[in-house]
């Protein structure tokens, strides 16, 4: 699944939005059309969304009403529809395979899945998921090694070891699962193993199955994630227009207050052939220089007095 380009886009747009830069005209124009071609983008996943409700009763009438739409997706010709046709087509496969998966037909789940070449990550995990219900043990373990560093990756595997009888094994990654993943309590994953770790002790039926990651845009991983966004496009909103940082071209949040427990941001600036890194504060939105050498902070005025 193609996330990758709406956030590339998210990105662009932040950029965009940054009032005090000296754009030309171009620029703008360039700003106006990705604008509109995310606004597409948009509108398309308030629309997955319709269909996943309209799933929950007649899945057939769905995958029925996908191939249409994908049939209709290879036809537009409209300017800005036209820029999204491959992750739209990407996304409508993936509705197909979870459907196919949830009437139990895995095998035509699989194919769908096989539309992408990508086989790491949630498409991992999905066709893990089928090979376990055909009982394709080792195939299904091969999908789980080639998840790779992602978010569910070790729910997925305490989930295998649970479809194959081995109980132990399951607790054993849940929990280690646990305490190496304390920063991330707050995500749906951690929930969700905390809760198979509490039935498993209480000798309660082991699982048959890998859970199937949905695509369904409305599915939150991070319910709190949500307001963290809205704080991060504001912190990066004000250090773009720091005059330090008026070459930005990309932004790395590598601590959030939500998964550290601290007060703050670490947040690290590239601009032109310069790096910088910052604490924000998480309330006051104060920015604070950071030096990870020294790993210590000093107040903006301090840092330029230094410079």
């Amino acid at each position: 699944m193609k996330i990758l380009f709406t956030i590339i886009l998210s990105i662009f747009f932040i950029s965009c939005k940054n009032e005090n830069e000296h754009v030309y005209e171009h620029g703008h124009e360039a700003c106006e059309e990705a604008d509109k071609v995310s606004m597409e983008m948009r509108k398309f996943d308030d629309y997955l969304v319709t269909l996943y409700k309209e799933s929950e009763s007649n899945s057939e009438k769905v995958i029925k009403k996908t191939d249409s739409l994908l049939i209709a997706n290879k036809k537009e010709t409209e300017k800005y529809k036209s820029q999204i046709k491959s992750n739209i087509e990407s996304k409508l496969h993936y509705l197909k395979a979870e459907l196919f998966y949830k009437i139990g037909k895995y095998r035509e789940s699989i194919d769908e899945l096989n539309f992408e070449d990508d086989k790491t990550g949630e498409a991992a995990i999905a066709h893990a998921a089928n090979y376990v219900k055909l009982k394709d043990y080792k195939t299904a373990k091969s999908f789980i090694d080639s998840i790779g560093n992602r978010n569910g990756s070790y729910y997925a595997l305490g989930n295998y070891y649970e479809s194959i009888g081995d109980k132990i094994s399951a607790l054993k990654t849940y929990k280690y699962n646990l305490e190496d993943d304390k920063s991330r309590k707050h995500f749906i994953y951690y929930i969700w193993t905390q809760k198979r770790v509490e039935e498993l002790e209480k000798n309660k039926p082991l699982l048959n199955e890998v859970f199937f990651p949905t695509g369904n845009p409305s599915f939150e991983i991070c319910e709190i994630c949500n307001v963290d966004n809205e704080k991060r496009e504001k912190i990066t909103q004000l250090l773009i227009k720091m005059p330090e940082n008026q070459n930005w071209s990309s932004t790395t949040i590598l601590e959030s207050p939500y998964d550290t427990g601290k007060s703050y941001y670490w947040i690290r600036i590239e601009a032109g052939n310069k790096e910088f890194n910052y604490h924000v504060g998480q309330k006051t939105f104060e920015i604070k220089y950071f030096n990870p050498k020294t790993k210590t902070s000093i107040t903006l005025e301090d840092w330029r007095k230094r410079k």
